[in-house]
């Protein structure tokens, strides 16, 4: 819990092991800190802080919001700070050690302020100054503030916090100013977090999009900090108006990243994309980059080959090649291009779908287009 040479930290205020607690009851802890060092000291009730309305799994909750804080909090300061690789391989690679470790940023936090130094291995370093433990304070003044009225009267109306609203303002300035040779926004694993919430989901979505069309290297920072997961489930989704952001991100991600095609179809998300290719409510351009997608999926893929004939995507894409002409305006080159593509790479080295596309008409479809 700290070096050969130090002392651990003895208080009646706090819990005799302080960096257990703060690796066990990471908020709890943090509130009590927090109230210690702030003007609330002399009048706050502190057995309020266990008292905290809510659960932690829900966000809606003062307890859940808390706790959504101090993760994104924790994520943005290791990612910040930590080289990639070990970033990926502390907090993201499994649940558990990925909590551990963001409580253990904050027991850096509470013990330094007693010349105490906690070990953890690998070795991390230091991060109890960072400026995102502002921001964290904030919310949880926030917060406290709130709590005598809401256990006083637990109809009263909570007033979430405006945290991620905040932070969602600070990447839209980042977008407006920054670019590849510049710190890259620290902002971004907040903006995946905000992903979970719905009322700034498709804020925080545009934004992504913003992001990832700067360039290849944003795509890859984006993968870095662990976007696959988010995007992915979002998929499930049936929100219209979140279907042409998604496309265009799945567009960005897999133009670098082609090995995301397993898990696309291991998900199920290959049927999202034939299901946008097939939606006549989107322009063009928008249904190109769906059958951008679907080519990608299909490509050199034997599973998702199989999975994208199964969801009938041959019958989608023959359907809008037959229906097209020189005139029509859901005829445009770029779409129609893909398409093509699309077909190509889903019978390419797979007899079965060939076949298939021979019995339903590919050929005559296809040598009309010869003639565009």
């Amino acid at each position: 819990a700290c070096e050969a040479h130090e002392t651990l930290p003895q208080s009646a205020e706090f819990p005799a092991d302080v960096f257990t607690a703060c690796l066990t009851t990471p908020i709890q802890m943090a509130l009590r800190w927090f109230c210690k060092r702030s003007l609330l000291r002399e009048s706050f009730n502190y057995s309020f802080i266990d008292k905290i309305p809510g659960r932690p799994n829900d966000r809606k909750t003062p307890l859940g919001e808390l706790n959504w804080i101090f993760t994104a909090v924790t994520d943005t300061i290791a990612w910040n700070v930590l080289p990639h690789d070990l970033f990926q391989r502390l907090f993201r690679q499994d649940l558990l050690v990925a909590s551990l470790f963001r409580n253990f940023l904050l027991a850096e936090r509470i013990m330094r302020s007693a010349n105490c130094s906690p070990l953890s291995y690998p070795m991390l370093p230091p991060t109890h100054q960072h400026h995102m433990w502002d921001a964290w304070d904030m919310a949880a003044e926030i917060c406290l503030s709130q709590l005598p009225s809401l256990l006083e009267d637990p109809s009263a109306e909570f007033q979430p916090s405006p945290f991620f609203t905040e932070q969602l303002t600070a990447f839209e300035v980042w977008l407006d100013h920054g670019s590849e040779h510049k710190k890259p926004p620290e902002q971004l694993p907040i903006v995946l977090q905000v992903l979970l919430s719905q009322c700034h989901r498709f804020r925080a979505l545009v934004l992504l999009g913003r992001f990832l069309d700067m360039g290849p290297w944003a795509v890859d920072l984006a993968l870095s900090v662990g976007i696959f997961p988010y995007v992915l489930k979002l998929l499930q989704t049936t929100t219209p108006e979140l279907r042409q952001i998604l496309v265009f991100i799945w567009t960005k991600i897999l133009a670098l990243d082609k090995s995301c095609q397993v898990d696309l179809v291991k998900d199920g998300g290959h049927t999202y994309f034939i299901r946008f290719l097939d939606s006549m409510e989107a322009y063009p351009e928008q249904r190109a980059m769906a059958a951008f997608v679907s080519a990608v999926i299909v490509d050199g893929h034997r599973r998702g080959q199989e999975a994208c004939i199964e969801a009938g995507l041959l019958d989608v894409c023959l359907k809008h090649l037959q229906a097209s002409t020189p005139n029509d305006a859901q005829s445009e080159p770029l779409f129609l291009q893909w398409l093509c593509l699309c077909l190509g790479k889903l019978w390419e080295d797979f007899p079965e779908a060939q076949i298939a596309g021979r019995q339903a008409g590919a050929a005559a479809v296809l040598g009309y287009l010869l003639s565009e």
